[in-house]
């Protein structure tokens, strides 16, 4: 039998699990079964990630499955999807049917590995490699957790059978090649906070958020080089204090259900909108820029097929390109 070191832990933290560190960095091991057996057996309803380096993180299978509303703490370590995992629908996720309610995710880094996991042709509605897709619950929290060298439809995902969930001091970098359409926040449900993140864009053609649903409130986040900012289909809708930098069109108002998207509030946001980078951008695709009233600080979408009422725009400022 082998003999392994017991290990002497701080208040809060979790051991590091034995591993194949040469293997592990290699990408040649598969984690997948571990931590699934982790997700299933929490203790007291918490589940304590063993720490792993982005060095040598934790190998995984995408598919991994929350099995109840539960409390999993991540202690920073990384979970990184194995190199040619194929098309998929999600890195961790439940089945709609199972109740999240109370589910927390923090201090997860998840790494999908978007150069060992090259997307060829663009993806299918059946396998859009979200990575966190989560269906049904209330008062489910996704904070401080970051999401690195993703390449997906969508990054986090929430249903509309979801109310009062929070999104928040989490960072997003995004890929996105080749173009295909991309939300790194895509939510349904009623009262959706996005509060307090960093989205990092790399992509065409992409939004950092999207929100349907009812009542969702996006505050205060930090977001760079993403083509838009934000597609509001959600009434009640609050988009304000954010910073918005080098963007081709900050939000884009969608009203496709009827009665119309009403009560819309755009305040207090910074800004910048820079066209002759996106113009640049559009060239190297073999493609052109939509035209001008597509690429101002806010549009109503072409696609909108009813009215918009009580949409409120005060005191957004601008930041002047360097």
């Amino acid at each position: 039998m082998l003999s392994l070191p017991v290990i002497a832990l701080m208040p809060g933290t979790a051991a590091a699990a034995p591993q194949n560190t040469a293997l592990a960095a290699a990408g040649t091991v598969d984690d997948t079964d571990y931590i699934q057996q982790l997700l299933n057996n929490p203790k007291n309803g918490v589940v304590d990630l063993p720490y792993r380096p982005s060095s040598a993180p934790f190998v995984i299978r995408p598919g991994l499955t929350i099995p109840r509303g539960e409390v999993i703490n991540g202690h920073g370590t990384t979970l990184k999807v194995m190199d040619n995992a194929g098309d998929y629908r999600a890195i961790m996720t439940a089945p709609a049917t199972t109740d999240l309610s109370g589910l927390k995710i923090t201090g997860i880094v998840f790494d999908q590995n978007a150069a060992g996991n090259p997307i060829s042709a663009g993806l299918s509605a059946a396998s859009p490699r979200f990575v966190l897709a989560l269906l049904s619950g209330t008062g489910i929290t996704i904070t401080q957790n970051m999401f690195i060298n993703t390449n997906n439809t969508n990054t986090v995902v929430t249903g509309s059978a979801t109310r009062d969930v929070v999104l928040s001091y989490s960072t997003f970098s995004t890929v996105n090649v080749p173009w295909h359409d991309h939300s790194s926040v895509y939510t349904s449900g009623t009262n959706t906070v996005i509060y307090g993140n960093t989205f990092k864009g790399n992509a065409s053609v992409a939004a950092a958020i999207e929100v349907h649903g009812d009542k969702a409130n996006i505050q205060n986040n930090t977001i760079n080089d993403y083509y838009r900012a934000t597609n509001i289909v959600a009434n009640n809708t609050t988009f304000s204090n954010n910073t918005v930098y080098r963007a081709a069109n900050v939000v884009d108002l969608w009203s496709t259900v009827s009665p119309g998207l009403h009560d819309v509030a755009i305040t207090k946001n910074r800004i910048q909108l820079d066209l002759a980078h996106w113009d640049q951008v559009m060239k190297s695709l073999g493609r052109t820029m939509p035209p001008r009233q597509y690429t101002q600080f806010i549009i109503y979408d072409a696609a909108s097929t009813y009215p918009f009422t009580k949409i409120s725009v005060q005191d957004n400022t601008s930041i002047p390109l360097p």
